[in-house]
């Protein structure tokens, strides 16, 4: 629990977000983040990665990468076309109840969908449990083998629908299944996240003074990162990264969530135009034709989550499968050439329409019910957008007023943004409030 659950004395987790572990976590409804496994102790040197004495590195990484990792959570939902959208949608269906309630008995029926509309777009943020499998008898060797495969979602009647959901079988040498785990938004975002954590580690680690603890720190990272790669239990954690490096022969697990990292913010920044013109068909080779209904349905459903995979494959169709590496540095032009051949816009045409779509959703909103907050994010998402771009880079560097507002195991709150501990708490209580009530509605649709 974070310290605001043992307040109140239970979890107010949301369970389609990812909230993997309890050293952290970022609550993408209520944009808070918790630090559960630090304490005020730990904070001396969070938002700088600079070494003043030999030993600092230690209370460093204990601090810094986590805080990285959850802020970078943040920054996906805050400087993102896919995120402020769902900021936009959160707060405007929080006002819209709110105004229900205030008519009581005389309120208009015909637009609650717009309620159960939010919830299926937070739902579809990490598959139920129900679609993943893993099997820790069978992870007896490494690396692992693996194989893609495609299915299809249930509908709520119980019945299968034509939206796709994609897989990666991870095999041991004999074959035997040790996980298998679908590419969901939830995914993308922690790869996303931990990029961030690792790039973060590899700063430290380099400015580390002491040869001899630089070297033992390095050689930690390396045996660290290796083993969280194959470890069964954080296959959505790693099922992009291990797309990616599978897909363009990249050995370095930090190079291939790099790549993972771009990729990502690229999928979450692609305004409608875009989504409108991809075709499957005509960017896919053809060692991917059995796949082509379902990505072109993955496509029409806007999904990210299977965009994800949808774009490695395209990018090795079009790049790798003809010899050119596709690498973290080189992501930009590819996509350039990709998109203006095979979607007739430049990257930097992308990025006007994205901007367009961005200004539309960030203009000042047309309810009462904390306004000046919501007006204040989506002004400073905009910024932020224009800040960071289209792709960006797979590390942001965080420090002084980038960093976000948080929360430590032992309560103590850290703002750069002025705002007030009360103010948090109230937030995180009020927008956790309104999806219980999300929830409740929901067991209502019942025909």
């Amino acid at each position: 629990m974070n310290p605001l659950e043992r307040k109140i004395g239970r979890s107010r987790t949301i369970a389609s977000l990812p909230n993997y572990t309890t050293a952290g976590s970022y609550c993408f409804f209520s944009q808070c983040i918790f630090l559960n496994s630090l304490t005020a102790k730990d904070l001396p040197n969070a938002t700088q990665l600079k070494l003043e004495e030999a030993d600092d590195h230690v209370q460093i990484l204990k601090f810094a990468p986590l805080l990285h990792h959850e802020a970078k959570h943040w920054f996906d939902a805050h400087s993102t076309l896919w995120g402020l959208k769902i900021i936009q949608q959160i707060y405007s269906g929080r006002s819209d109840l709110y105004e229900a309630e205030k008519l009581g008995i005389s309120t208009p029926l015909n637009h609650f969908d717009k309620q159960m509309k939010l919830r299926d777009a937070i739902e579809f943020i990490k598959y139920p449990s129900y679609y993943n499998t893993q099997n820790s008898q069978a992870n007896t060797s490494s690396p692992w083998q693996y194989r893609f495969s495609s299915g299809l979602l249930f509908s709520k009647s119980g019945m299968p629908s034509d939206r796709p959901i994609f897989f990666t079988r991870f095999l041991n040498v004999e074959q035997e299944l040790i996980a298998r785990v679908p590419f969901s938004l939830c995914a993308m975002l922690e790869a996303s996240a931990v990029a961030q954590e690792l790039n973060s580690k590899v700063i430290i680690i380099d400015s580390i003074k002491n040869p001899v603890s630089k070297a033992l720190e390095s050689k930690k990272l390396a045996e660290n990162s290796y083993k969280e790669l194959y470890d069964e239990n954080l296959v959505e954690y790693s099922v992009v990264a291990h797309k990616v490096a599978n897909a363009f022969s990249i050995v370095d697990p930090i190079e291939a969530y790099g790549l993972s990292a771009k990729l990502v913010r690229f999928i979450l920044n692609l305004p409608q135009e875009v989504l409108h013109r991809l075709k499957p068909k005509v960017l896919l080779s053809q060692q991917f034709s059995a796949f082509y209904e379902a990505y072109s349905n993955a496509v029409k459903y806007q999904d990210q989550g299977a965009l994800f995979p949808f774009f490695v494959d395209v990018l090795f169709s079009n790049f790798q499968l003809k010899g050119i590496d596709v690498r973290a540095e080189n992501l930009d032009s590819l996509l350039n050439e990709l998109c203006s051949k095979n979607v007739g816009l430049t990257l930097s045409e992308i990025d006007d329409l994205t901007h367009t779509e961005l200004a539309e959703i960030c203009k000042p909103v047309g309810f009462e019910l904390e306004s000046g907050y919501v007006n204040s994010v989506l002004s400073q998402g905009l910024e932020l957008y224009k800040d960071l771009g289209l792709i960006g880079n797979s590390f942001i560097d965080i420090a002084g007023s980038k960093v976000p507002d948080f929360v430590l195991g032992d309560n103590t709150y850290f703002s750069s943004s002025g705002t007030s501990m009360d103010e948090f708490e109230a937030r995180y209580f009020s927008m956790t409030d309104y999806y219980e009530q999300l929830q409740e509605f929901a067991k209502a649709c019942i025909v």
